[in-house]
């Protein structure tokens, strides 16, 4: 499979003059019918998160009792310091968190050596790591698993906060790591559940053993930490979010416009790590024909092609203001930490898709889709975080659509007047990186998710490219929006499709267009 660099912040076209033209291009004026008419199997409504679902997992308050306390094995890194001008993406996603190794626990013996297990009133055996990382954001650790208790009781807080915990089951990470061994994955990678990110520079990890248990069957390690420079908080309804790295001023606060107003509610700030380098993107809650509630999840290859990846998910919802331009973040706001199953990953849009291990909020919405292509002229807006700031949005038209190749690690071209892409003019707004993967809506429908592009603020307005949604319809996720909720992965066909998808030698690729990532 090709890797896809799509991100969403470059630098404009080289000799743009005679680029969007021969890109197939194409305005308003000469616009066809907006869409074309739907097969009802080909198209889906939305739906709204009903109450009375809760989620599996997640924050909870407990009681400190000082005998069921555990000793504290420390571990403590100095500052990060990042070179100059280090930049604040890959592969088109937004970086905000780095790799640091931690040789005092890479090892099981290593861990276990460090231990100091305590026998609580209940018989139970409880033992903790503390990892601080000075300056830090957020942290999260990597446990590798060899063995591990099903029903041992894992806990990650902050001393800061310690009666704030994440609480889940030992059985719960087994999963995912069968989960990501089921997939192919293979290495550490396979063997790794990442904690959550609790916007702290010190993390906790408790292991509470069941009585009887010895402390030998536990066979774990701490290899590195994931240390998080970018400040991904939650702040309280009323607080100015400054302290985030704010987008440009020509993103448009999605509150303050009727456009997506229903959809935005169906929108999620996505966190992620890989190989111990935490990213940024933008997702999107999808129904299925059956409005059957399973929570598939709309996101871009470029961000998330791994299983391994997909466990680490956490996700932000109605992560946005509550009011126009208040830059303040709405109260609604509510965190998820369970990851995701990959189901699908193709290069060939560009189009990630999976489906969520835990229920989303109550609110959220499962939004409609068109699996049928968008003629040029039709209106669209897309909805995202940049630079993982709060929701905004940007209003334009599809003005064709492209066949787009990798180049290298930070290019890619696009060419044609047909293709896999959807080529997007905007006249609202803009998009940057950590906007990767949302989706593009069509009078309410998601249509395509964000590959990369030449939008920017300076000058205002400028084109986006994003993966058409009836591509990857045909190619496979049709067998769970049509209502399926199998587990599937990857189809021989999508393999297939990205071994032909190379550039025809035939066809000259013209450096007008040519997306170069802006550094």
């Amino acid at each position: 499979m090709q890797k896809r660099v799509g991100a969403t912040r470059w630098a404009a076209w080289l000799l743009v003059v005679a680029g969007l033209t021969a890109c197939g291009g194409g305005g308003s004026d000469t616009a066809q019918p907006a869409r074309m008419q739907a097969s009802p199997m080909l198209q889906s409504e939305a739906r709204v998160q009903l109450s009375g679902v809760h989620a599996s997992v997640g924050v909870k308050s407990r009681a400190l009792a000082p005998a069921t306390l555990p000793l504290l094995a420390r571990v403590q890194l100095g500052e990060l310091i990042l070179a100059k001008g280090a930049p604040l993406r890959e592969d088109g996603v937004r970086l905000v968190g780095v790799s640091r190794s931690l040789a005092e626990t890479a090892a099981p013996d290593d861990l276990a050596a460090r231990w100091h297990w305590k026998t609580t009133p209940a018989g139970t055996k409880v033992a903790a790591l503390s990892v601080l990382a000075s300056g830090a954001h957020g942290l999260r650790l990597a446990l590798r698993v060899e063995a591990l208790p099903a029903d041992a009781l894992l806990r990650v807080y902050s001393q800061a906060r310690p009666e704030t915990v994440y609480e889940l089951a030992g059985k719960q990470v087994l999963e995912t790591i069968e989960r990501n061994l089921a997939a192919g994955e293979t290495g550490d990678a396979a063997q790794t559940w990442w904690t959550p990110e609790l916007g702290a520079d010190e993390q906790t990890l408790e292991i509470e053993l069941p009585p009887d248990t010895d402390p030998q069957a536990l066979r774990v390690s701490v290899p590195q930490v994931s240390h998080i420079f970018e400040d991904l908080s939650v702040p309280p309804e009323g607080t100015l979010v400054s302290k985030i790295n704010e987008s440009d001023t020509c993103n448009l606060d999605a509150s303050c416009y009727d456009e997506g107003a229903a959809q935005r509610n169906a929108v999620a700030r996505m966190v992620f790590t890989k190989d111990g380098s935490t990213y940024a993107c933008t997702g999107t809650l999808l129904n299925d024909l059956a409005s059957s509630g399973t929570p598939y999840f709309l996101s871009a290859n470029h961000c998330i092609s791994t299983q391994a990846a997909a466990s680490s998910l956490q996700t932000d919802w109605f992560y946005r203001s509550p009011t126009c331009n208040s830059r303040t973040l709405s109260s609604a706001s509510v965190r998820r930490f369970g990851g995701a199953t990959l189901l699908y990953a193709s290069s060939a849009s560009d189009i990630s898709f999976m489906r969520l291990n835990e229920v989303p909020p109550i609110g959220a919405m499962f939004a409609a889709w068109d699996a049928t292509p968008q003629a040029s002229g039709a209106a669209v807006y897309g909805l995202h975080h940049p630079r993982t700031d709060l929701l905004k949005i940007s209003l334009g038209s599809v003005v064709g659509e492209l066949s787009c190749t990798n180049l290298s690690g930070t290019q890619f071209t696009c060419n044609g007047t047909s293709g896999n892409f959807y080529q997007v003019q905007w006249t609202k707004g803009t998009t940057e990186s950590g906007s990767s993967g949302s989706a593009l809506f069509r009078g309410g429908y998601v249509v395509g998710t964000l590959f990369g592009g030449a939008a920017t603020c300076t000058p205002s307005g400028g084109f986006d490219v994003y993966g058409r949604l009836e591509v990857a319809f045909k190619d496979g996720i049709s067998q769970w929006l049509g209502g399926g909720s199998g587990d599937v992965p990857r189809n021989a066909f999508a393999e297939l499709v990205d071994r032909l998808l190379t550039v025809d030698p035939t066809i000259p690729i013209s450096p007008s267009k040519k997306l170069i990532r802006r550094e």
